[in-house]
């Protein structure tokens, strides 16, 4: 949903239009070709996006806090590149491309989606203690409805409510409503 895309300057744009940000590449692909080809454009592109502020607080938290995260390894998303990967090695790296994503376009969820779970919140400002549970089932429901797979479920009503100005715990409340859930 465009609303929830970040606005690009016209060198942005030509920046990210010549970055592949598919995961999966179609048989017969160089994927080496398309990681090098695609490593100056992505450190370029972020290093504008951040210069001029222009990605949200909460995406880079998503990347760089470790509470942000979910799961058994310890760490940020960010620390767990790092465990690897030294300075632009991070944003270089193919894996990197799913958080570029996000840092430009928000959740991956489809429209319709995102317009159901919008319309069950009014003012998000408001959301609080038992709302995050029933959001969360909610958010189950759409999923289902959807065919969204449980992990993609979580985590993208995740990011979704906290683009729609949620608070983290409450949207980490739908997180973990959605992951519990009997999802496939």
């Amino acid at each position: 949903m465009e609303k929830y895309h970040i606005a690009l300057t016209e060198d942005e744009a030509a920046l990210l239009a010549q970055i592949d940000l598919r995961d999966q590449l179609p048989p017969g692909t160089d994927g080496h070709a398309v990681y090098q080809s695609n490593r100056k454009p992505i450190v370029a592109l972020l290093r504008s996006l951040t210069e001029r502020g222009a990605i949200p607080e909460h995406r880079i938290r998503y990347f760089t806090d470790p509470d942000y995260k979910t799961g058994q390894t310890k760490g940020s998303r960010q620390e767990l590149f790092e465990r690897h990967n030294e300075g632009d090695e991070v944003y270089e790296h193919p894996n990197f491309k799913q958080y570029l994503r996000y840092f430009l376009f928000g959740p991956e969820l489809s429209d319709s989606a995102i317009l159901e779970f919008e319309k069950e919140i009014s003012k998000p400002e408001w959301i609080s203690g038992s709302d995050g549970i029933d959001l969360g089932k909610k958010a189950i429901k759409i999923a289902r409805a959807h065919h969204i797979q449980k992990h993609k479920a979580a985590d993208n009503f995740f990011k979704l409510a906290l683009d729609m100005g949620i608070s983290f715990s409450q949207a980490d409340t739908i997180q973990g409503i959605v992951r519990r859930s009997s999802l496939k």
